[in-house]
């Protein structure tokens, strides 16, 4: 099985992984395609092997809510299939991905026999956790230009290394995407973004994102975190 299932796979004994892998099925989504929706009653884990997918959940106006993006490596699934209640977002693919399909009911069973698993199941429920943490905070305490140097910054992150040694993002979210994620419109990421482009701390090329000074942005995202944080205290 490819390394998007990786984590789970590794954490488990040999002669379970064997058996485990021969129970994942391999599915293929197209660009736009819901391989989730929210509320739905399904109840599988998938491990993206190639591709990319936008969490997404939508207002009773139609708005659209990203929660975050998910890539290859990733796991998503998971909460469904420890509850057994209806999922809690819809899934869209961003781009045409490949994706690794465990049934709850293999799932659970690897995760039961194995105290290894169990610990992955339990770090990438916190570290989910955390994430969310951090997304909150920005969403309640900062104002649009921090909230879109904290999600570029996650990006770049995530992004791979160029042959140049610069931190390239390939299939890169869209300005609507970015707003959608940060909470706000499109006009004021698109403004941000030039901004952003002129100092050279981003480079922009279609879908492809670069980010030729990531200490720059690192900088901007600690002064802004850093000031609200050393706010005294109200008396």
């Amino acid at each position: 099985m490819e390394q998007g299932s990786n984590g789970f796979l590794a954490s488990l004994p040999p002669e379970l992984r064997k058996q485990v892998q021969g129970q994942m099925r391999i599915l293929r989504a197209k660009r736009g395609q819901s391989l989730l929706g929210r509320g739905a009653g399904s109840t599988d884990v998938y491990f993206v092997l190639e591709g990319s997918f936008n969490v997404i959940v939508y207002s009773a106006s139609g708005r659209e809510v990203s929660l975050r993006a998910l890539t290859e490596g990733d796991t998503f699934g998971e909460l469904a299939a420890v509850d057994g209640l209806p999922r809690s977002a819809t899934v869209v693919a961003q781009r045409d991905a490949r994706v690794a399909a465990l049934r709850r009911e293999e799932f659970l069973a690897a995760v039961r026999a194995s105290p290894d698993t169990a610990l992955w199941l339990a770090r990438l429920l916190t570290a989910k956790v955390r994430d969310m943490n951090e997304r909150l905070f920005e969403l309640s305490a900062l104002n649009v230009q921090a909230r879109l140097h904290c999600e570029l910054l996650r990006i770049a992150k995530a992004a791979k290394l160029s042959p140049d040694g610069r931190r390239e993002a390939a299939g890169a979210p869209t300005h609507l995407e970015l707003a959608n994620r940060i909470g706000t419109h499109r006009e004021a990421v698109t403004r941000e973004m030039g901004a952003l482009a002129e100092r050279g701390i981003i480079e922009v090329d279609r879908r492809r994102l670069t980010f030729p000074d990531l200490s720059r942005l690192e900088l901007l995202v600690g002064q802004a975190v850093g000031d609200l944080l050393e706010l005294p205290p109200v008396r």
